[in-house]
């Protein structure tokens, strides 16, 4: 028998000992070398709204809400206010949002995330001369929307 346990370690040593490419290198100790450690993801942790609001979530239970939207240069989006979180991330391109409650403006590019304002008028614009694509996150209680339409400005 143990004739038999040599023969088998000979021929899976001449098996692999052949001139094909390597599948595995080994360390002086003969094991396999730790993989690499994966890189570390990218974070960005936010507590506030771009205005500085407080972050809260809409009463339990809620559902998450996730729409793309994409956009060409110069399309305007019009001026709305949320009533509960909203997170846009610029998947691409170049966006540019007015507060017109704080009259502060934003800008925002591939990569970055827009905390939305709850409460307050804003609008965007898509900047720069490539397609933008947004992807906006919404926590909302069950089957409600999160966007009003700003009323109307007063005719002169």
């Amino acid at each position: 028998m143990a004739w038999k346990t040599i023969a088998a370690a000979a021929a899976v040593l001449v098996a692999a000992c052949d001139s094909g490419p390597a599948t595995q290198v080994r360390n002086e100790s003969g094991s396999a070398p730790a993989p690499a450690p994966a890189p570390a993801p990218a974070q960005q942790r936010f507590d506030a709204t771009m205005s500085g609001q407080p972050l809260t979530r809409p009463p339990t239970p809620f559902q998450l809400v996730v729409t793309e939207l994409r956009l060409n240069p110069g399309h305007v989006i019009p001026c709305h206010r949320h009533t509960y979180p909203r997170y846009v991330l610029v998947q691409q391109g170049n966006l540019r949002v007015t507060n017109h409650d704080t009259g502060k403006v934003y800008t925002f590019s591939t990569g970055e995330v827009a905390v939305e304002s709850i409460g307050q008028r804003h609008e965007g614009l898509v900047t720069g001369t490539e397609l933008t694509i947004l992807v906006a996150f919404e926590q909302v209680p069950p089957g409600e929307g999160n966007s009003t339409p700003c009323p109307p400005k007063p005719a002169p």
